[in-house]
């Protein structure tokens, strides 16, 4: 049992890492979006074709697309999330440490286990793969040449996907400005 707690306190700190990243970035890409849509109905009001003849059009629908996609982003209640799943790895942690090397759990632990399980949102597959790939300190349960590739691909996919988030506006703008 020592091994599942441990396996899951880890994962769940690697959930909440996840989490946090999702609140950070959601929240700065939609400031990011809202200054970018805001220069564009300023600019618009001095030349009115700046991106081209349906310049209004385009930034009409950003700000509504902009509306839409904020009321979704605070549905999802990343930073909520991430709290909740922060008190949950920290309560398994506590259990963790009480758990003796060799002398199996009590009921108790079993029970205070299983009631941190069903406290919290489970973790996904991935937050346990990343977690095993990048710990220094594995006794059971190594990460397979698979689960360590798709970790690395899952990161490197987050990141890019990040990074064209940001991009994509100003890329828009351009191609229209340069298209019209």
């Amino acid at each position: 049992m020592k091994d599942n707690v441990w396996f899951t306190y880890k994962a769940r700190i690697q959930a909440h890492k996840r989490l946090e990243w999702l609140d950070f970035h959601s929240q700065m890409l939609l400031v990011w979006y809202a200054i970018l849509s805001t220069i564009l109905g300023v600019v618009v009001i001095r030349y009115t074709d700046v991106l081209g003849p349906n310049t209004d059009i385009m930034a009409t629908v950003l700000s509504v697309a902009l509306l839409g996609v904020s009321l979704a982003v605070t549905n999802r209640d990343f930073r909520g999330r991430a709290m909740a799943m922060r008190r949950n790895y920290l309560q398994l942690q506590k259990l963790y440490n009480e758990l003796s090397a060799g002398a199996p759990p009590t009921l108790d632990q079993t029970n205070r286990y299983n009631d941190l399980l069903a406290e919290s949102e489970n973790h996904n597959e991935i937050d346990d793969r990343v977690a095993r790939v990048f710990s220094s300190s594995l006794s059971s349960r190594q990460p397979t040449w698979f689960e360590s590739i798709s970790a690395i691909y899952w990161l490197g996919l987050r990141f890019l996907l990040t990074a064209l988030l940001y991009a994509l506006p100003l890329a828009a703008g351009l191609c229209a400005w340069y298209f019209k």
